[in-house]
């Protein structure tokens, strides 16, 4: 809203004085105000108190706001809303004054204070920056002896008052200026309204606003009279927008009057000028003194963004891409280059890497031969069309129009280019492009035109399922290992996590929680709920009942929980002989870098990662792979080591392959069961003279699983551990030949391994 006044506010008398803590405060929430004044999304309390006369009588008001208000703002904003209300010359709170026909409040003292939030305020009112959310309380005896208010009523129908309108910054077309700060400007005329955006460093003022918008748009213009603005104009085709004759302009800085042309500008403000014209009064009040009629106006008047003007729109740029964005890349070699095609409303672009001397045509020979999707077609030596599939529909050059090619932005020799590493080369219809000249060729009596070709160019994502390695459960070649396989001998039998964070980037994201040790080890099921998660780069440690060795075909396998075939969360994996030293599989990542990918992993681009097939399905290992690994014995394998691949592509977080590849997984996946999901771990070839058989003829164990007592039948004295999932001894305990009763009750629920000379058995007590 604008108050027509013709005088400055002043700021507001702070009561420095009163240093102490206010004896007693008023609590009133926002939700039981009656009458919201301004506009915004910024609210507070406003609570004024009459606490020195005969009645203390204490009103509340709520008001809205956007960007920055004062103390004093929210005063003079009630004051500009409801009429019941005078605060006179806001120098000062002296005058303060409530009328609503029948009560009439005014303090006979002069000496008011204030508090926010039950705290003094310790400057001025206005040096008090105001918050969302704030209650504000002003004392007339500076005593705050009042503990209860009464909401203020609502003077107006509120179904009749409309709202004021603003524009977000984020609709605005045309911006004006450089800088870090931004402000919208918008001019409200008798039946138009239009804002600009302008943008700055330093110290700005509106009148700095007005000449730099002016300058840039030719269609906008303001007049002076003297220091004050006389009139705006905007010249919309023949027409001239200009102030309503016989009236002036009005200015308010995020919903409150200003200080118009000198008005200082901050970030984020929202400057309006208005033409009473195009206003809706909902407030008037008669000044005795100057026998004048003041208005409160709200302008409701749509505001709309004003476009580019025509001849300060550039000529548009050639669109590129670099090659660090490319997600497709074919061939090798220490030369790169990038090809872009440009149908008439897609533009898509490859890699290509290669040695010695390569044409466009090679090029386009091994796209073609590389990605399905991607075809070309000649005519005797010339280029005929380009074709690509996506999904049912084809796209081909515009009927009439022929393909045209530069290289780094040069007309080339087309099919025939000679190609140089870091070359840029684009094929363009001309049905995309932008004409920026035209020549006349009397000769051939026939126009050449000069293209810009500005539209955006996409990576062309890397063709489903065409990697090099086996694909999804249920393709063809597909390695994954069920569950159930009946080349399952065993499974790990301890384990011990290190975890991760819930996300790595953010050094105050806390661990994950999700499950425990026990979750790892045992058999897998097709539950993917009993998982361990690991965490931004957390990793956790097996061990077996029996050595695994390497045999015949795969050795081991990792389970994941991964709920589909593409929602994949890799690992790598390490094994040792001693538990000290590790060597890790050749992992390899064939995925592209270019985007983050945030929920779908092509299996066919990754080797030697667990995590690379759905819940219920592992993926191997072969530790032939390792033979030539002087670190391990294959044949002894004691340990196997998961570590979580954190999956960023930001070099400073990422974690690469065997071959220097960034492993790019899903990534941030910010929550309690983060990173990857340890199902467990199968064994298919063991040790063979490795410990000796888990269930022993000479030890019975019942019932298992144990609740509080476990029995344990044996026919010779002997000496036996239990264990924990953790490898910490819980317990020894000398057995007689028959049967033992020993308490497990103390013992947490969980598994345990009770290890006896005749050999080891897992007991689950519950």
């Amino acid at each position: 809203m604008i108050k027509k006044l013709s005088y400055l506010f002043a700021a507001l008398l702070f009561a420095s004085a009163a240093t102490a803590q206010p004896q007693k405060t008023i609590s009133f929430p926002a939700s039981d105000i009656q009458y919201w004044v301004g506009s915004g999304s910024n609210s507070a309390v406003v609570i004024i108190a009459w606490d020195d006369v005969a009645t203390p009588t204490a009103l509340a008001w709520g008001v809205h706001w956007n960007g920055n208000a004062s103390a004093l703002d929210l005063i003079d904003s009630i004051q500009a809303y409801d009429s019941r209300f005078s605060n006179g010359s806001s120098a000062t709170v002296a005058s303060a004054t409530y009328n609503d026909g029948t009560v009439t409040l005014s303090s006979p003292t002069n000496w008011w204070c204030y508090t926010v939030n039950g705290s003094w305020a310790d400057v001025g009112y206005t040096g008090y920056t105001m918050s969302n959310g704030d209650v504000m309380e002003l004392s007339a005896d500076c005593m705050f002896g009042m503990t209860e208010a009464t909401a203020a009523t609502n003077p107006n129908n509120t179904g009749d008052i409309p709202t004021e309108a603003t524009i977000a910054a984020s609709d605005i077309l045309y911006w004006v200026g450089e800088g870090s700060k931004q402000v919208v400007m918008a001019v409200n005329w008798a039946d138009t309204a239009l804002a600009w955006g302008y943008r700055f460093n330093g110290d700005k003022t509106v009148a700095d606003m007005m000449s730099d918008i002016a300058a840039a748009d030719h269609r906008f213009s303001y007049t002076m009279n003297g220091g004050l603005l006389s009139d705006i104009n905007f010249v919309a085709g023949s027409r001239t927008l200009s102030i309503t004759p016989g009236n002036y302009w009005g200015s308010t800085n995020n919903g409150f009057m200003d200080m118009g042309m000198g008005q200082t500008l901050n970030n984020g403000d929202f400057e309006k000028w208005a033409d009473p014209a195009t206003g809706v009064i909902v407030d008037s009040t008669y000044d005795e003194q100057y026998s004048y009629w003041w208005y409160t106006y709200v302008y409701p008047m749509t505001i709309y963004p004003v476009s580019v003007p025509a001849p300060v729109v550039p000529v548009p740029d050639e669109a590129t891409i670099d090659a660090s964005a490319i997600e497709y890349w074919v061939g090798e070699g220490s030369n790169q280059v990038v090809m872009a095609v440009n149908w008439a409303d897609t533009a898509l672009a490859w890699g290509y890497r290669f040695n010695g001397d390569k044409t466009v045509a090679d090029m386009m020979s091994d796209i073609a031969a590389a990605d399905p999707r991607f075809s070309y077609t000649m005519n005797g030596g010339y280029l005929g069309d380009i074709n690509f599939v996506a999904g049912n529909r084809t796209l081909s050059i515009t009927p009439g129009n022929y393909w045209s090619s530069t290289n780094n932005g040069f007309m080339d020799m087309g099919m025939g280019q000679t190609l140089n590493n870091g070359d840029f080369e684009k094929w363009a219809d001309p049905a995309a492009g932008v004409i920026v000249d035209s020549t006349y060729d009397e000769q051939y009596s026939y126009w050449w035109y000069t293209y810009v070709y500005p539209m955006t160019i996409y990576a062309a994502g890397q063709p489903e399922g065409m990697g090099p390695f086996c694909g999804i459960v249920g393709t063809e070649g597909c390695t994954a290992v069920k569950y159930d396989d009946s080349r399952i001998k065993a499974w790990a039998t301890a384990c011990t996590i290190v975890r991760g964070s819930q996300n790595l980037t953010n050094p105050d994201a806390p661990e994950v929680t999700y499950g425990d040790e026990t979750q790892a080890v045992g058999p897998c099921t097709s539950n993917n709920l009993n998982v361990v998660s690991l965490g931004d780069g957390g990793y956790a440690t097996l061990t077996f009942e029996k050595p695994i060795a390497n045999g015949n075909g795969y050795d081991f396998a990792v389970f994941e929980n991964s709920f589909d075939d593409y929602f994949l969360e890799l690992a790598f994996v390490e094994v040792s002989s001693d538990g000290q030293r590790f060597v890790r599989f050749p992992a390899t990542s064939l995925t592209q870098t270019a985007r983050q990918i945030v929920s779908r992993v092509d299996a066919t681009y990754i080797n030697n990662l667990a995590g690379k097939f759905k819940t219920g399905f592992g993926t191997p290992f072969d530790l032939d792979e390792l033979r030539d690994s002087t670190a391990i014995d294959i044949n002894n394998i004691t340990h196997v080591r998961i570590v979580d691949v954190v999956g960023s592509i930001d070099p400073q977080y990422a974690t690469y392959d065997a071959f220097g590849h960034i492993v790019n997984d899903p990534f941030p996946t910010i929550s309690h069961s983060a990173g990857f999901d340890l199902d467990g771990i199968a064994v298919m070839n063991q040790k063979s003279e490795g410990i000796d058989d888990v269930a022993s003829q000479n030890v019975i164990v019942f019932p298992n699983p144990v609740v509080n007592v476990m029995n344990i039948t044996v026919n010779e004295e002997m000496t036996a551990q239990l264990f924990d999932m953790s490898g910490r001894n819980v317990m020894t305990v000398s057995l007689h030949n028959g049967n033992n009763s020993v308490s497990m009750e103390g013992l947490s629920n969980g598994v345990y391994l009770l290890r006896t000379p005749a050999g080891v058995q897992k007991i689950v007590k519950r």
